[in-house]
């Protein structure tokens, strides 16, 4: 009788964990589907403040409402094949900001695009863009998609504005690469935002061309500006994919 008991016991006690994990589960699945909910929100706010009749001095008018609802905001960048249509923030002062948070400054886990906080965005020799590799496909969840080179040669240029100025860029190479630790010596393309650096600028060009996936066609100069974004990737730890093109307009 007592080890009836103890089994009748044992089966309470797994049927309790399961209920809570089913509850935790629960829970996780409804954060993630309520924080989907307030980012497609997000977006449609961000849509409508695009485009509309704010003006102010210096800035395009088309992102004249997006500015000054968020001073943060430095521009807009769009690759047509892509689900890449999204405004683009800056917070030097801040680093990592807009990691984990929207437009509006709330909590969010995919965060925004977002500039390197070491550029300049008006005189910056390269200009880094990151933002999250999400699996719906948001932010740069599509940017892997240059990991193909059929892709890339239907879809060669980047459109990528401030807010003061419209640019497009021609992607130059696509490449697959990853974040060293600390105390190793490996190339750290991330720190190669440097202005008027002749030296810097040919070793990031090294980089390229050492270790892009397939060739395109496109030498590099010292005078040109460049543009890299650069997103998580899966291929090794602390995997990144990494896209880099030249302005040409």
């Amino acid at each position: 009788m007592q080890g009836q008991n103890m089994k009748l016991d044992a089966r309470i006690i797994i049927r309790i964990i399961a209920l809570i994990a089913l509850i935790v589960s629960l829970c996780i699945l409804a954060v993630y589907i309520i924080g989907d909910m307030r980012d497609a929100q997000s977006d449609r706010n961000i849509d409508d403040l695009k485009n509309n009749d704010v003006k102010l001095p210096d800035v395009l008018d088309e992102y004249a409402g997006l500015y000054a609802e968020n001073s943060d905001t430095v521009g807009w960048l769009k690759i047509d094949g892509t689900e890449i249509d999204n405004v683009v923030m800056f917070a030097p002062d801040e680093i990592d900001k807009y990691l984990h948070r929207d437009f509006y400054g709330n909590d969010s886990y995919r965060g925004c695009l977002f500039v390197d906080e070491f550029c300049d965005v008006l005189h910056s020799d390269n200009l880094i863009i990151y933002g999250h590799n999400m699996k719906d496909g948001s932010m740069f969840g599509t940017l892997d998609k240059y990991a193909s080179k059929s892709f890339y040669s239907e879809h060669k240029y980047i459109q990528f504005d401030t807010i003061y100025e419209k640019h497009t860029y021609e992607v130059v190479a696509a490449i697959k690469t990853s974040i060293p630790p600390d105390n190793e010596d490996c190339f750290r393309y991330y720190e190669y935002t440097a202005v008027d650096d002749e030296e810097m600028f040919i070793e990031y060009i090294q980089f390229i061309e050492q270790n892009r996936l397939y060739d395109t066609g496109i030498e590099l100069e010292p005078v040109d500006k460049l543009l890299t974004l650069s997103t998580c990737a899966y291929h090794t730890t602390d995997g990144r994919f990494v896209v880099v093109a030249k302005q040409v307009d």
